[in-house]
């Protein structure tokens, strides 16, 4: 492989074979089940990364269900769960948790943002075949199948303002191992992600967007995927979108690989750390 190759090989394999591409990804006419809610401030400490804090008295977040029919990474669905939390002054939509059923988005979501994403079983259905039909919108998330992590609800029964929701950035973090034993991880940052996105106009030129009666529950309590830490107290509301948006890679916040007093002398000692 020639220089050159190398140098612009953006993701793994390197050369012609790699994952994904550079960015913009872009997502068309994705159908959004998105529900916020109250929940427990222990649960919601126990998942924030230091220097980070829940943004209300009464700590809320936005549960996710996306069905995805067409994107640079191809088709899929996503789950997860937001918390809006405050870091040095700003309150951001920081995401512990995220599934796909795509290996592309998830490989790329992985590497690029810090997306804790894992594989998952996710449906949507509001009846059909041997179910009759009804008003609801249903979307559940399993893994491994069989054991029913979310489960999500929500009747559309009023045309929503797109001024009802709450515009904010979103907050990962990253998080890469070291290839050697007994060191710090090589990446550990926090990012920002600016996303631009649109919704969907129906044929009367009102926005798709809808709310309505929702349910939302954390299932199994789990230890490998703890959804349950952020099981809901109090629904706020449930709205469902059609939406566009186009991704871009985001921006490094803080490094803790620069913060000495969790990692101690050995780090600072290997050059990773500088008080």
């Amino acid at each position: 492989m020639d220089a050159a190759t190398f140098r612009d090989s953006f993701s793994q394999p390197i050369g012609a074979a790699g994952t994904y591409m550079a960015p913009p990804y872009l997502y068309r006419g994705f159908e959004d089940i998105f529900i916020a809610y109250e929940t427990s401030r222990e649960g919601v400490e126990a998942l924030l990364p230091p220097g980070l804090e829940p943004a209300d008295e009464v700590p809320v977040c936005i549960a996710w269900g996306r069905w995805i029919p067409f994107s640079s990474f191809g088709p899929y669905h996503e789950s997860y769960v937001m918390i809006r939390a405050d870091f040095q002054g700003t309150t951001f939509l920081y995401q512990p948790f995220i599934f796909t059923d795509n290996e592309i988005p998830l490989v790329a979501g992985r590497e690029l943002w810090g997306f804790a994403k894992k594989l998952a079983v996710m449906g949507r259905t509001s009846g059909g075949g041997s179910d009759p039909f009804g008003e609801q919108m249903l979307f559940t998330v399993e893994r491994p199948r069989g054991q029913r992590i979310m489960t999500m609800a929500i009747a559309c029964e009023r045309k929503a303002d797109p001024s009802e929701l709450e515009d904010l950035p979103v907050l990962s973090m990253r998080l890469i191992p070291s290839a050697e034993a007994g060191q710090p991880p090589s990446v550990c940052e926090l990012v920002r992600l600016d996303v631009e996105g649109s919704l969907h106009s129906a044929a009367d030129g009102s926005p798709q967007l809808y709310a309505g009666r929702a349910s939302l529950t954390m299932d199994a309590r789990s230890p490998v995927d703890p959804w349950h830490l952020l099981q809901p107290t109090r629904i706020i509301q449930g709205w469902f979108g059609v939406f566009d948006m186009d991704l871009y890679q985001g921006h490094v916040i803080h490094d803790y690989l620069k913060d000495a007093e969790i990692w101690g002398s050995a780090a600072q000692l290997d050059g990773h750390v500088t008080a």
